[in-house]
């Protein structure tokens, strides 16, 4: 699954942000302002920035949705 997110303005900041919530909710995030992984709640995927931030999605449980999966993604991802 890959979808794509908005670059924002601040991609450091976004990033940091997006970290910092993903660890607060026990997941892992590693990476910079061009890419990197994350992981949590059985859903792992990595990101790469360019003129938008590509997502892709290389693992979920079976019983997420996919349009649940990229939501929340989404919300993770969305501009600081």
């Amino acid at each position: 699954m890959t979808f794509n997110v908005n670059k924002p303005k601040n991609v450091a900041m976004t990033l940091a942000r997006t970290a910092q919530m993903i660890r607060n909710s026990g997941g892992y995030f590693s990476g910079d302002e061009t890419s990197g992984n994350f992981s949590g709640n059985g859903v792992e995927g990595r990101y790469e920035v360019r003129d938008r931030i590509k997502i892709y999605i290389t693992k979920k449980p079976f019983f997420y949705p996919a349009s649940v999966v990229e939501s929340h993604i989404r919300d993770y991802f969305r501009s600081a």
